[in-house]
């Protein structure tokens, strides 16, 4: 069958239609990677800053507690559905003393993926990391 000349490039519009839908799904899909990318990028933040802080206190109560008030400080709870959780764990030095061993700390932060994009991607995630610091062994 032979089609006339008014008839040839219909289809293009239709064509265009999929190419527009597939680069708004493609868009709102690089928007989420790109907003949890960034949530990770700020716990591991808050959890270098929080052992660190941590590090510096003179026993582990004063460091669950530097390293609870540097998270806070980070301002992490803006992008955590939840206040954002944490645990500390140390390492005694060879000695057996607070001075000279390790401190790792453990920010958790859940995130609603439909705030991220919408009704694209329902559900909870967690993003979780750690970081381990050496105990300033100098600090009294």
């Amino acid at each position: 069958m032979r089609t006339s000349l008014r008839d040839r490039g219909v289809v293009t519009p239709i064509e265009l239609m999929f190419v527009l839908l597939f680069l708004l799904v493609g868009l709102a899909f690089i928007g989420f990677v790109g907003r949890l990318h960034g949530a990770g990028v700020e716990v591991t933040a808050a959890s270098q800053a929080a052992a660190r802080a941590a590090s510096l206190a003179t026993d582990s109560a004063m460091a669950t507690e530097a390293a609870r008030d540097m998270i806070d400080a980070t301002g992490l709870a803006r992008r955590c559905s939840a206040p954002p959780r944490s645990t500390l764990t140390w390492e005694p030095s060879s000695t057996g003393t607070w001075q000279g061993g390790s401190v790792t700390v453990t920010v958790s932060c859940d995130i609603e993926q439909g705030e991220l994009t919408g009704v694209w991607t329902p559900g909870l995630r967690t993003v979780s990391m750690s970081d381990t610091q050496p105990i300033d062994r100098y600090k009294r």
